[in-house]
Order: C-alpha cells, then structure tokens, then sequence
C-alpha cells in the first residue's frame, strides 16, 4: 500500500518513472523491515512473560480461558433433624413428641437458614400443646465488613392461641459483635409485621425487630446455641412480643453424626388475647442427626 501511495505521488509530481519505482521498492523493503522488527518484538515480549511465569512459578492467565464458576442454589447446603418423646401411662396418662428439621448454606455472598418444628401433648387424653411453625432467613454478606443486611420470614399455627395462623417478616441489617473461631454474636434490627388469621383480633400488627444470635463452642463436641428476639408494636404503645431460645448440643457420636440437644424456648405476648396466657415455656431433650 505505501508503495502504491509513493509511486502514485511520484509520478503525479511528474518525477521519472524509474525513480518512482525505486523509490516504491526502498518504501515495500522499509515497511518490511517494520513488520519483522514488530513480530521480534513480540517474540521476545512472550519469552519474558513465560520466563517470568518459571520463576515466580505462577502461569500467565489466559483471560479467554478463565471462567466464573457459580455454584448452584442446591449445592453447599447443610441439614439436621431431630426428635424425641416422652410419656407415661397408669395412675397419670401423659405424652409429648417434638419434630425439627433445619438446613443452611453460606457462600461468600449470603447466608441461608431454613427450618420448621412440631411439638404435640396430651395430658390425660387432652391435648396440652400442638403447635407448629417454619422460617426461612436470608442474610446479604458485605465483602470484608461485620455489616451485612438480611430478610426472615416466618410462618406459625398453634391450637392454644388467640389466632389460628400467624404471618409474620422483616427486614434490616446486621452486625457482627464477635466473630471468632469459638465463639459468634450477631446483632440485628430490622422492621416489619405479624399478620393473625382468625381468633378475636384478626389484623396486621406493624412491629420493630431487635435480636441477637449467640454460638459458643464449649469444647470439640459440646456447644451453647441462644437468641433473642424482641418485637414491639408500633401503633401501640407499651405491646410487644418476645421470644428467647437456649440449648445445650452434644456431639455423641461424630462417627455417625448424631447429637443431642437440651433446650428451652420462651415466648412472651403482652396482648395475648381474653382468656389465653402471656407467656409460653417449653423446654425439650431431641435425639438428632446431622447431614
């Protein structure tokens, strides 16, 4: 092409066509010159980086062969069950059974927990307790922050309450007061609500949420699992809800990866309705395993 340029130039310049050729033939063997000095140069770019890759022992990345993998939302998860009974017949007639099921999964991005629980009673051929409730909890991650945000939801019916099914959510953030390899304690605060269906206030509550979630390895085998959560009302003044769990696992054989777990949970309502109680306490020993 540049000879081309210089032998249409020259010959409209009226200059000897000879000389245009000439000076046609030095410009291809200039250009030619160009293009092999660049190729050297890109050799010699090429043995510097493999020779660079041998030392530091790190290969050069290819971006056109690097990919993202993205596990999917099935892999990664974590589960446990768990249930125990007890009873006794003659003089007294008594029997209780409790049921849970639980699984999480935590990437660098977010932390997922879902679990629901039954418990049953009777006492002398009358039912004492049947209730039963599922929650799914989602936390957002920050990279390199104790910050993080999260939504829960939470679904419960119970036979000895002033409501037949409760619906409740929230959503807010997080912060991570402890993170250590024995020991975590996690803050939270968020807004949301409980909706009741039937009894004798069917209505949407609005409420705040404040909690806190503790985990305490004991030794290798032994830990303390606790929370709270505190509800208050937001249109009335002085109501408000709160729960509170505590148990005691027990790794009783890794091999198999069955535990025991020893345990309380309370739970308060200030407005619990005409006739029904403000506070609920059970307490349960569950034989489960992991998986």
């Amino acid at each position: 092409m540049a000879a081309a340029v210089v032998l249409v130039a020259g010959i409209a310049c009226g200059q000897n066509a000879d000389d245009v050729a000439a000076r046609a033939q030095q410009a291809r063997e200039q250009v030619a010159a160009l293009e092999a000095e660049l190729e050297a140069a890109k050799a010699r770019l090429a043995a510097a980086e493999s020779e660079l890759a041998a030392v530091s022992g790190v290969s050069t990345p290819d971006p056109a062969a690097e990919q993202v993998y993205t596990p999917s939302w099935l892999e990664g998860w974590e589960g446990s069950v768990e249930a125990g009974i007890n009873g006794s017949d003659g003089n007294s007639e008594q029997f209780s059974a409790r049921a849970a099921v639980g699984a999480k999964r935590k990437t660098e991005r977010t932390e997922t927990s879902v679990g629901a629980a039954y418990q049953y009673a009777t006492n002398d051929g009358n039912e004492t307790s049947n209730r039963f409730e599922a929650f799914v909890r989602n936390d957002w991650l920050l990279k390199d922050s104790r910050w993080r945000f999260f939504a829960t939801g939470k679904y419960e019916t119970d036979q000895f309450q002033d409501w037949d099914h409760r619906l409740s959510g929230f959503a807010g953030a997080g912060y991570e007061f402890i993170d250590h390899e024995r020991t975590t304690l996690l803050g939270r605060a968020g807004l949301g609500g409980a909706y009741r269906i039937g009894g004798s206030d069917e209505s949407f509550d609005p409420e705040a949420l404040l909690g806190l979630d503790l985990t305490h390895q004991l030794t290798e085998r032994q830990r303390i699992v606790a929370g709270t959560e505190f509800f208050p009302n937001l249109e009335q003044t002085g109501e408000f809800r709160w729960h509170n769990r505590a148990a005691w696992e027990i790794d009783v054989d890794p091999e198999v990866n069955m535990f025991l777990r020893i345990g309380a949970e309370h739970r308060h309502d200030s407005d619990p309705g005409p006739g029904f109680k403000p506070n609920d306490l059970d307490y349960f020993l569950t034989l489960g395993w992991t998986f």
